[in-house]
């Protein structure tokens, strides 16, 4: 196995929700109907995110890793806090958790827009209070993507 396949394979790893259970929600969470689906980003968030990405990421990842099912759908079912406090704690690898969290929530806008998910009329937002009452969900193939 080549030294970037072991690097590729562990950031795989990392970014497991299996490495990384979510933990309960609060009783008053639990129904919230927030989705990925709703709109949950917009669109200047996810540029801002691509430029973040471009600075700070690209240089260890490629966009293209995280789309499907080595992002969205490994993540389905649970809140977009866990893939924030992973990104948020573990990169870049480096210097965790060195971008501001605005820039945080602005590159997991860009990933979820990565994944054909829609853009709506608010930022994502970037505590974690707030990322937990948004569900993952898989847009269905049937589904046109943007």
């Amino acid at each position: 196995m080549t030294t970037i396949a072991k690097v590729m394979a562990g950031f795989a790893l990392l970014l497991s929700p299996v490495a990384h259970p979510v933990s309960a929600q609060a009783p008053e969470e639990k129904n919230a109907p927030v989705t990925v689906r709703d709109g949950i980003f917009t669109i200047a968030q996810a540029e801002r995110g691509a430029t973040v990405f471009a600075g700070a990421c690209k240089g260890c990842h490629q966009p293209e890793q995280f789309i499907g099912a080595g992002f969205i759908d490994a993540w389905s079912g649970q809140t977009a806090d866990a893939p924030f406090e992973v990104i948020r704690t573990k990169m870049p690898e480096d210097n965790p958790s060195s971008l501001k969290r605005s820039e945080y929530a602005a590159v997991l806008a860009y990933l979820f827009r990565l994944n054909g998910l829609p853009a709506g009329d608010t930022d994502l937002p970037n505590l974690l209070r707030k990322l937990k009452l948004i569900r993952i969900e898989v847009v269905p193939e049937t589904e046109e993507r943007p």
